[in-house]
């Protein structure tokens, strides 16, 4: 009687270990917080993250094991006295079994976790928890097991110093996601871009210094004031003389605060804030960092002897990784290029590299000294050009159209096969009667059979 009872316990045991392995895997930590604020019990959910790992081993692991005992058991119990081999009750009971264990041990768990997994886990946990420290053993010789593998095969786990191959991997798995359609090509581009927060230094993101708008510290408070409405910024660098002799960075509010106050006599050298510095080869990683632990939104960029190269607020590395935020103060990305004919582009120089790429499917060099369409017409001609100079590249033409003795204001791109164009979405019904414009968007025309020719 003894050995029925230990099979279907043994057996029971199997399925509620593949039911709590399953809803590791498919949990949403959301819906876990909230049924853990729901049993007033949030330290749980804390528990619950930091051990997952090691519970989805040790469930797999006693799932197996319990499994086989149960087999085991049954054989012995049933068969120990049969020929196995020509003994057919024995296949068609081998049959039966193995269709019974792919209902209990896989498609009943894996239904039961997309339903009430959270709870499941909640409710369960101190049995899990109980099965984790029994299980230490276990896990310690197939840890031994893994790491033994690891060094016969030569590979070794990530480490801080060999981040690449971390890196890699993921990025790996974010192209496969995309390309099987799990993952959105968008929210695989943002997960990119974080990983490339680590590769690329502060200047790729920069607002280069010939474009900072400043204000001079001899400026009355008034001056300031219609000079930040103007910019539109809410923290503007004041300068003394040179614009490497950044004094500090005003902020709006402390300027409102003082003019409200009937301070309007003030200097703004007593009102200013410290300013921030960074050196240009910091990461944008290590930056981001810096500014969320001193709460800081604005950073100036120097260069190795001390100058002035540039300045980086926080939206400028947000941009790096979910693209352009624009708001009212913004220049328009249709300022920025212009469509003279369906082949030929007039683009700011200030264009990034990467969003030409992007907008245009280019391919062009992103892992070069610059960053901007500016900086690849210098590394070309290899010299400040004046205004007429062209050369080309992969077929299409560049033509400086503007610039002045130090820099190049505006670009030409002159393509044998027609540029995607802008066209007006048809004006929708605006029930709120709000005025406010449709949006527009990119359309790739085909070239035609003659353009293909040319």
């Amino acid at each position: 009687m003894l050995n029925p009872i230990l099979i279907v316990s043994c057996f029971l045991l199997s399925i509620f270990f593949s039911v709590v392995s399953e809803s590791l895997r498919n949990f949403l930590r959301s819906r876990l917080a909230f049924v853990c604020r729901l049993q007033k019990d949030d330290d749980r959910f804390g528990i619950i993250l930091r051990d997952d790992e090691v519970a989805v081993q040790v469930a797999e692991t006693l799932r197996f094991v319990t499994l086989c005992i149960a087999l085991l058991l049954g054989s012995i119990e049933r068969y120990h006295d049969v020929d196995v081999i020509t003994n057919s009750m024995i296949w068609s009971d081998l049959a039966l079994v193995s269709f019974g264990i792919w209902i209990c041990l896989w498609v009943f768990p894996w239904t039961i976790s997309r339903v009430v997994s959270e709870y499941l886990l909640f409710h369960t946990w101190p049995v899990i928890a109980v099965a984790i420290r029994l299980s230490k053993p276990l896990l310690a010789v197939s840890q031994r097991v893994d790491t033994f593998v690891h060094r016969m095969a030569g590979r070794q786990d990530p480490t801080p110093e060999n981040i690449e191959t971390l890196t890699e991997e993921i990025q790996s798995v974010v192209d496969e996601g995309e390309r099987e359609g799990i993952l959105e090509s968008r929210a695989g581009k943002m997960i990119h871009r974080v990983m490339e927060l680590r590769q690329e230094d502060v200047r790729a993101v920069m607002t280069p210094r010939t474009d900072i708008i400043s204000i001079q510290a001899e400026s009355s408070l008034g001056e300031a004031r219609v000079q930040l409405l103007e910019a539109g910024h809410s923290r503007i660098p004041v300068v003394e003389g040179s614009a490497d002799n950044i004094i500090g960075i005003l902020y709006a509010r402390d300027l409102l605060e003082h003019i409200g106050n009937g301070n309007d006599a003030a200097s703004l050298k007593e009102i200013v804030r410290e300013a921030f510095y960074v050196p240009e080869t910091n990461s944008i990683d290590t930056l981001l960092n810096r500014m969320k632990q001193e709460r800081l939104h604005l950073a100036i960029v120097l260069d190795e002897y001390g100058g002035v190269t540039g300045l980086v607020t926080l939206e400028d590395i947000l941009e790096e990784i979910v693209g352009e935020i624009a708001d009212e103060f913004d220049e328009h990305e249709d300022d920025r290029i212009e469509w003279l004919d369906p082949h030929t582009l007039l683009v700011d120089a200030r264009m990034h590299i990467d969003e030409m790429n992007d907008m245009f499917d280019l391919e062009l060099p992103e892992d070069r000294d610059f960053d901007t369409l500016g900086g690849l017409v210098f590394s070309e001609l290899e010299r400040v050009p004046k205004s007429g100079e062209r050369f080309d590249w992969n077929g299409i033409q560049f033509t400086v159209l503007e610039a002045t003795e130090r820099k190049i204001i505006r670009i030409q791109l002159h393509s044998p096969v027609a540029w995607p164009t802008v066209e007006e979405v048809p004006q929708q019904p605006d029930p709120q009667n709000t005025g406010d414009q449709a949006p527009f968007r990119l359309i790739r025309e085909e070239p035609s059979n003659e353009e293909r020719v040319s």
